[in-house]
């Protein structure tokens, strides 16, 4: 059984503080820009997030090869949280910044990584989508039980 829970602003200082517990949980996620301009960031697989205490989500990603001023100042942008194994998965939207700040980028690096080449996101969170997929075994069946009803047809 699966169940969502939406967050516009969180509650709480408590429900914070969750959101913030199961991003780190989980670590991986696709970073997606949803901009209508010709020029977009492509998508990036996210592995090292970080949370600061405004609620914001930083990462590094590979510097563009087109100028940094050819982007909209601000993209409005989606990450999709998941790891395997775990029972939930998490879905942000927000509105991403492009920072090429060389102090942040040391920042959010990991001790001794070479940040040539990289800058920094900053996503601004405006919905929070949690969504709990059950227990492992109930996966497993849900899928063998999709595998025969598609067999059915195919």
């Amino acid at each position: 059984m699966m169940t969502t829970k939406i967050f516009n602003q969180p509650e709480s200082m408590e429900s914070a503080n969750q959101i913030k517990e199961q991003i780190m949980t989980l670590g991986s996620a696709l970073f997606f820009t949803e901009n209508e301009s010709l020029l977009k960031l492509p998508v990036h697989v996210i592995n090292n997030v970080q949370i600061d205490e405004q609620n914001r989500i930083w990462f590094l990603i590979q510097r563009p090869t087109q100028a940094l001023t050819e982007f909209d100042q601000e993209l409005p942008a989606k990450l999709d949280f998941f790891k395997k194994g775990i029972s939930f998965y998490i879905k942000i939207k927000g509105t991403a910044m492009i920072v090429d700040n060389a102090a942040k980028l040391n920042e959010l690096s990991a001790e001794g990584e070479d940040t040539t080449g990289m800058v920094a996101i900053c996503v601004k969170i405006k919905q929070v989508e949690i969504t709990e997929t059950g227990n492992k075994g109930t996966q497993v069946k849900s899928k063998q039980s999709r595998f025969q009803i598609s067999s059915l047809f195919f």
